[in-house]
């Protein structure tokens, strides 16, 4: 009879035992959510991967996810050197959709600007116009790449552009004026735009 009523005086432990299982079961799931790499982070490190297509697909893939995928914007400025033209082209093109957010990029997009393909160039040059004030380091590169460039789309970028980097700036004014007679009405009309920017 002792040994019963000392049964029944213990307390079940099973309470205990369930709160712990929760508790470790909770940890596991906090660090394991944490250790997980986004996304984004599975894309960066495919972008930095030894096959070109692997690396094509991830800037595609990181450009559909545009302003979520801004902490990309360093590994997607480096691919802009890749040697596969599609890499670039791809990261040149994500790199448009994130505006503003892209600008630490602007030293790489004016690189791109002198590139051999069509693509890369257009999509550097929207990148730093859609990047707006904050790429105003590009402002000479722009200037010299509107002597040279054929494409009127590139053009019409280019100087779009001018209207927010080349405030105060002499050439740039000089630049706009020069491409109101451009052969394209829209890079005229572009520069009619970049003027009443640019003139105080």
């Amino acid at each position: 009879m002792i040994i019963k009523r000392e049964i029944e005086k213990s307390p079940p432990k099973w309470p205990t035992i369930l709160l712990a299982v929760v508790v470790v079961v909770s940890v596991v799931g906090i660090a394991t959510a944490f250790l997980r790499k986004s996304p984004v982070d599975e894309l960066i490190e495919q972008l930095q991967g030894s096959d070109a297509t692997t690396r094509y697909k991830a800037a595609k893939q990181l450009e559909e996810l545009g302003l979520n995928a801004t902490a990309a914007v360093d590994e997607l400025a480096l691919a802009l050197a890749d040697g596969d033209v599609r890499v670039r082209y791809r990261s040149a093109k994500a790199l448009s959709t994130m505006e503003e957010l892209a600008s630490a990029a602007v030293p790489a997009l004016m690189v791109g600007l002198q590139d051999t393909d069509r693509d890369v160039r257009y999509y550097c040059a929207k990148s730093i116009y859609k990047i707006g004030e904050e790429a105003e380091a590009a402002l000479d590169t722009v200037l010299a790449a509107l002597k040279v460039e054929e494409d009127a789309d590139i053009r019409r970028y280019l100087v779009k552009s001018l209207g927010d980097i080349g405030e105060g700036n002499e050439a740039a004014l000089l630049a706009a004026k020069r491409l109101q007679n451009d052969t394209n009405p829209q890079v005229r009309e572009a520069a009619k735009d970049a003027l009443e920017e640019l003139q105080p």
